[in-house]
């Protein structure tokens, strides 16, 4: 369980962060995923634009939506030099040779991947999940357990820190079940069509590991994006 100590580390090293980013070129291209992961969700669900920001400008949806796109941003953009948006960050301004708790949970951000997770059991202030669809085992997450109702997945990051401990990041949606089942279905329908592609229409022979970096690149934007949509059609479901 992170403490109140830690956590106030944490949020000043994110906005320390957040002020790094509120330059060239990060800037622009922080607005340009805002923008587009808001395009993208307006014409899935068949809204305009406008219809959602509103609903994004009403509290906590207005938070959660940043903190959602706010880690898709800072763990996948890239440099000139392939380095992270984070990365860079970390290198530049956090002195790793410290390690304090809020380097150590950057690094763990920096080596996460956003996801689907299903609860599959329950213990007072922790609960256990795994990733939906997976048979990998599941890991003790600190949350409350109270907080979380049935049939509810959860589109976050674990993130693994020093001592087996493991916390969602701060980007938590809450998706329903039956939507996070078509969204995992779709990513492997993605996945499968871009593997029949890569086979070559002209016989050409693809570097596997240049395949499977394109793929896991592909599938970790659909999810950030259909993540989203579907936590925002949620809301105009109710």
């Amino acid at each position: 369980m992170i403490t109140t100590e830690q956590e106030k580390q944490v949020s000043g090293t994110m906005e320390l962060l957040s002020a790094y980013i509120a330059k060239p070129p990060w800037e622009e291209w922080m607005v340009e995923v805002f923008s587009d992961a808001i395009a993208y969700a307006a014409e899935m669900l068949e809204l305009s634009g406008d219809e959602v920001l509103d609903y994004l400008e009403e509290e906590p949806q207005g938070q959660m939506a940043h903190s959602h796109v706010f880690e898709h941003f800072v763990t996948t953009e890239t440099n000139e030099d392939g380095e992270s948006v984070l990365q860079e960050f970390m290198r530049a301004r956090v002195q790793q040779e410290e390690k304090s708790f809020a380097c150590q949970y950057l690094e763990a951000l920096s080596q996460s991947r956003l996801g689907l997770w299903e609860v599959v059991g329950k213990t007072g202030q922790s609960v256990d999940v795994r990733q939906l669809g997976s048979a990998e085992p599941a890991v003790r997450v600190s949350l409350d357990a109270g907080k979380i109702p049935a049939n509810i997945c959860i589109a976050s990051r674990v993130l693994d820190l020093p001592g087996d401990e493991h916390v969602f990041s701060f980007g938590m949606l809450p998706i329903e079940r039956s939507e996070a089942e078509d969204i995992i279905a779709y990513l492997e329908q993605v996945r499968g069509e871009m593997l029949e592609a890569a086979q070559g229409e002209d016989g050409q022979a693809y570097d596997a590991e240049d395949i499977e970096a394109a793929i896991e690149e592909e599938l970790g934007d659909l999810m950030f994006q259909e993540t989203l949509t579907a936590w925002v059609g949620q809301g105009f479901e109710t």
